[in-house]
């Protein structure tokens, strides 16, 4: 029987290949310790296990999650920038929706 004290919350942001369903599930000190993403509609799903793998061991390092925002936010995707360039509720990159799921998930309110 397998004990479970895990917490954590769902997240949803659109990007041009769809929507990235983003679950964030909190370490034992109540930080952000694992994130997975999908895409519901297509997507580069390589990318996106890329960028789940390396936050989630980012996290398992300590590190803190402000630290990956600014880099995250960096990434900007081309077609999301062209296909959404006027619509202000599109992620303009898969690692800005997860960035913004972490933003959200731990209510961090800097830039």
């Amino acid at each position: 029987k397998v004990k479970s004290n895990a917490k954590g919350a769902y997240y949803e942001a659109k990007v041009s290949c769809g929507v990235i369903k983003i679950l964030i599930v909190d370490g034992e000190d109540g930080s952000p310790g694992r994130v997975t993403a999908q895409y519901s509609g297509g997507g580069c799903e390589g990318n996106m296990e890329a960028i789940q793998r390396l936050v989630t061991l980012l996290f398992e390092c300590n590190i803190k999650p402000e630290c990956l925002y600014d880099q995250l936010d960096k990434v900007v995707c081309n077609a999301c920038k062209v296909k959404f360039k006027d619509d202000k509720t599109i992620s303009l990159s898969c690692s800005k929706a997860i960035s913004s799921a972490l933003k959200q998930h731990t209510g961090f309110k800097g830039e």
